[in-house]
């Protein structure tokens, strides 16, 4: 059977692909909770400013008879 053996510059090399990796995914992970976060707030204003518009208009039919 073969032995592996691992030299200094080997572990270095995957320890900093591994760091790299979690990096990117704990900043994907956070930017992707910001947005949902901003995603709402803006869902939130649009369902605002259509049941203003439904108002509006609802005013405006009413006032014009």
């Amino acid at each position: 059977m073969k032995e592996v053996t691992l030299d200094i510059k080997t572990m270095i090399t995957i320890g900093g692909i591994i760091a790299l990796m979690g990096g990117f995914y704990y900043n994907t992970i956070y930017r992707l909770d910001s947005l949902e976060v901003k995603v709402e707030s803006v869902s939130k204003k649009v369902d605002y400013n259509k049941s203003a518009i439904k108002n509006i208009r609802k005013n405006n039919k009413k006032g014009s008879k």
